[in-house]
């Protein structure tokens, strides 16, 4: 059911408040994930006129889990705040004291469910911290990462969930690591089709027992840095070491993120120069070139009166990975009616050479690769 869907079928004194948390409702450190609400119902009559649901369950991404949370008003008294079931949670008995929104309840204010939901997570929170004294291993993860100053508000966790075979405790950290992605150049953070939110990474750790002998850790981008670092293949992090710590394995995988980052970063500003260098040295010889990405250049080149195009791409990791050449030649065509090409993905080439050096040498490369060229459009090509 689409929000306004569910929005519609709420009653209008409510209304606000809802919508609200499903518009705007964002927690944790899931920035992605929205809040949402199911299993709308209502407490009136059947002679009640609609729209008047009043109850429904409200689903809150928390540490790799979904929390379902019933939410109860009452249509016929709008101003009084609602009552709350925490679902398979029965031992969470929040302090009431602590629920500053909900003791002072403000009907006039679209925000007060929202806040009040803000208020229960943070104890649900320390709820789940708590559960971690069941086990020592457990509890020393958590408190070495509590005591860093990274993680100690960046960090949710769901714990005592009992292995269904081995009825084993165990546990799940989601944490937010602090990599920047600001510097990632905008070209490639405005292809998402939707509005990705927060561009974040969090780490899941799995511990399936409470002597952490079994680990498995998983890391989360958002949409536009997952795209920025070129795809979900793009990054794979190292297996959690036998015998590791969090408090170890976490900045490794910070530090390996980080690094993709700036090899993106570099990347981008040596294909600009690469570009930079071809502007100086073919001049008009240059038909286009991507301005943005700098991923893209095209030349004319003639060569005793054979005219030809050079087609070169620049990966993501240029200078790491090497530019393709296309060579395609004006004058002859395939059986399918496209220009005869020859593709090189393999020529003289060091990514330690600045961007004039590597436009040099590719300039000295096609005067020798241009006859070969030439001779195979020659063979291969229709006029």
């Amino acid at each position: 059911m689409s929000p306004e869907v569910a929005l519609n079928r709420i009653s209008p004194a409510l209304r606000p408040f809802i919508s609200n948390v499903v518009r705007n409702g964002k927690i944790g450190l899931d920035a992605t994930n929205n809040l949402k609400i199911t299993d709308l119902k209502s407490g009136c009559t059947s002679l009640t006129p609609g729209p008047c649901c009043d109850r429904f369950k409200l689903h809150i991404p928390y540490a790799g889990e979904t929390l379902k949370w019933d939410i109860i008003f009452n249509c016929h008294y709008p101003d009084l705040p609602p009552d709350f079931i925490f679902g398979e949670d029965i031992d969470f008995l929040p302090e009431p004291t602590l629920l500053h929104h909900l003791n002072g309840w403000n009907s006039q204010n679209p925000d007060c469910l929202l806040l009040v939901i803000k208020e229960l997570v943070q104890q649900y929170h320390k709820y789940q911290c708590d559960r971690l004294h069941e086990s020592s291993r457990l509890m020393f993860e958590y408190t070495a990462l509590q005591e860093g100053p990274e993680f100690g508000d960046n960090m949710e966790i769901y714990a005592g969930r009992k292995n269904n075979w081995t009825g084993e405790f165990s546990a799940r950290f989601l944490l937010k690591l602090p990599v920047d992605f600001s510097n990632i150049p905008t070209y490639l953070l405005k292809d998402t089709i939707v509005d990705p939110g927060e561009d974040v990474a969090l780490l899941s750790v799995s511990f399936e027992d409470a002597e952490a002998t079994q680990v498995f850790p998983k890391l989360y981008l958002s949409p536009r840095i997952e795209h920025a670092l070129g795809g979900n293949s793009a990054l794979h992090i190292p297996p959690f070491p036998s015998g590791g710590c969090l408090i170890d394995y976490v900045p490794q995988v910070c530090q390996l993120l980080t690094n993709k980052v700036q090899y993106i970063i570099q990347g981008y500003h040596r294909r600009r120069e690469y570009i930079a260098a071809f502007l100086s040295h073919f001049g008009t010889g240059v038909v286009e070139y991507d301005a943005e990405g700098f991923t893209k250049l095209t030349l004319l080149l003639i060569w005793k009166d054979f005219c030809f195009l050079v087609h070169i791409d620049l990966p993501l990791y240029f200078p790491r990975d090497q530019p393709t050449l296309t060579f395609q030649s004006v004058y002859h065509f395939t059986n399918s009616g496209q220009l005869y090409q020859q593709i090189q993905k393999s020529y003289p080439y060091s990514p330690r050479w600045d961007g004039n050096e590597m436009a040099k040498r590719a300039k000295a490369y096609f005067k020798t690769y241009v006859l070969q060229f030439q001779e195979a459009a020659f063979a291969n090509g229709k006029l």
